[in-house]
């Protein structure tokens, strides 16, 4: 059970980290680091995977899960770096200026995160069912619930790419601010969860294709 609590919380801590326009940048850091602490809880409870590696055989499902496993955690540690080396506070007297103002370290901090985005999305489709299993297992939802809840999660995540330009963000084009982020918080959130979602429904229809 503290697996799947310490999963959760790494959820929340990374939306915190991308609601920065809405906090004190000084908490942004403080985030990052927590979440960082939190990816290793995560890759402890999840050290047995790495050990696995090397045995058994390599399924379509198998392969698709493991570059996005890697490619989530490359993606994350050269976040990291990229956020030490920008540091205005926690990190500022260790990083020359000429680092910090580095526009190339800049335009990887901003954008990467929207591709781990998609990875975290694709990772949480891998194991909705022992999520929801977990999680949900007591509610009974309509069985015609579920199709306006997946046309709604599709709906506003596309809604919320358009308002926070991620396609623009994954090509590394120099943006700030969106028109997502002249919205509220509440706002923010729910559209980024949306668009989220949609990859963990891809993610989830491609597991059911490969199993």
């Amino acid at each position: 059970m503290k697996k799947y609590f310490s999963d959760a919380a790494l959820l929340i801590i990374f939306l915190l980290v991308m609601s920065f326009h809405f906090l004190p940048r000084e908490l942004h850091e403080v985030f990052g680091l927590l979440m960082f602490l939190a990816v290793a809880l995560h890759l402890f409870f999840n050290r047995t995977w790495f050990k696995n590696l090397r045995h058994g055989k390599w399924s379509a499902r198998r392969i698709f899960s493991t570059l996005i496993n890697f490619s989530m955690l490359i993606t994350f540690l050269t976040i990291f770096v990229a956020g030490i080396c920008m540091s205005n506070y926690i990190f500022n007297d260790f990083v020359p200026l000429e680092i910090r103002r580095n526009i190339t370290i800049h335009q990887l901090h901003v954008s990467l995160p929207y591709w781990l985005m998609i990875f975290i999305g694709l990772h949480i489709g891998l194991h909705w069912r022992e999520l929801w299993y977990r999680f949900a297992k007591n509610l009974s939802l309509p069985k015609f619930l579920k199709p306006v809840i997946i046309l709604l999660i599709i709906g506003l995540g596309i809604y919320g790419a358009f308002l926070n330009q991620v396609g623009d963000r994954l090509l590394m084009k120099h943006i700030f601010s969106t028109p997502a982020t002249e919205t509220n918080w509440a706002v923010f959130l729910i559209l980024f969860l949306a668009t989220l979602g949609i990859y963990s429904i891809i993610s989830y229809w491609l597991n059911k294709k490969f199993s």
